[in-house]
């Protein structure tokens, strides 16, 4: 059977690899070639260029890396003709919800969640570990684990669709950030999404929201030893423009410009933000627990 290669781009439209597309520039590789160079290496990689920029692909990971700029793009691979027998390239409206190619799409449970440890030598562990360690050098990661909540993340790339259209060319500004928590928590986030309610604990000095952060080190002041371990959530969340936050707010204010929208978050320094509070719990995905202690007794599982 023939497959067809993609790229997800910023509007979420999947990009077929070698074909002409109203605004972006034509990939060196085709279908046709990535496919007999992932049938020879499923874990190898490949180079290609399109318009001035060169790229690196990993099969492993589905990912692909633009070599100057670091950015990612989600890739996935399709077979040719549908059930239907139509050419399923000329279906990639893709109606069906799509999770990350990264994804293990045999854990995809219709309600609730699933936790995929990950490997120490894949992309997203180094990704993690890199920010992290920033941070807490002190310190080192004992397990990383992947939240597979469909649910969730299907509510969030509907907001963060919404917020693209509200943005247009500015962009939601979405980051990874660290939460830290009690690991009596833990699986409630994993199920349900963060609720200030139930983690906004440690005070309000930017809103009453859930807070995340971007050093670790500021997180794991929140966290809690079991046994010597620690938890903390990596989050991946839209913070869209933002305000300095105040204690007394409840969601972030309105605009200057049109009162009846609101700024997307709060913030504690808006020209160096390290502290964001997000009021709606839409425009946040759980994406990893992170188990770690002291490099004295760090054992990796």
């Amino acid at each position: 059977m023939a497959y067809v290669w993609y790229w997800l781009d910023d509007s979420n439209q999947w990009i077929e690899y070698g074909k002409e597309h109203p605004g972006h520039a034509t990939a060196t590789v085709t279908s046709a070639f990535l496919e007999n160079e992932y049938q020879a290496d499923k874990n190898g990689m490949i180079f290609f260029r399109a318009g001035s920029q060169q790229y690196q692909l990993n099969f492993a990971d589905m990912v692909q890396t633009n070599v100057l700029f670091k950015t990612q793009r989600s890739v996935i691979r399709l077979p040719k003709e549908s059930e239907d027998g139509q050419d399923g390239s000329q279906n990639m409206t893709l109606s069906r919800p799509v999770y990350p190619p990264q994804w293990d799409q045999t854990a995809l449970p219709d309600t609730g969640y699933k936790l995929i440890q990950l490997s120490t030598d894949s992309q997203e562990y180094i990704k993690i570990k890199r920010l992290f360690e920033k941070t807490m050098k002190d310190y080192c990661i004992n397990k990383l684990q992947r939240i597979q909540n469909p649910t969730l993340w299907d509510i969030f790339q509907w907001q963060k669709k919404n917020m693209k259209k509200l943005h247009g060319l500015k962009g939601v500004n979405e980051r990874l950030l660290f939460h830290g928590t009690s690991p009596s928590h833990v699986s409630a986030i994993c199920e349900q999404n963060f609720d200030w309610r139930l983690c906004g604990t440690h005070g309000t000095m930017y809103g009453k929201g859930s807070y995340f952060a971007r050093d670790a080190s500021y997180s794991h002041e929140y966290c809690s030893s079991l046994g010597g371990r620690y938890c903390m959530f990596v989050a991946q969340v839209l913070a869209g423009d933002f305000v300095r936050g105040d204690p007394g707010y409840c969601r972030p204010p309105p605009r200057d410009t049109n009162s009846n929208r609101l700024f997307d978050s709060c913030v504690d320094d808006p020209t160096d933000p390290s502290i964001f509070v997000i009021f709606e719990k839409q425009q946040v995905y759980p994406a990893y627990i992170l188990e770690y202690s002291l490099e004295t007794s760090c054992v990796v599982l």
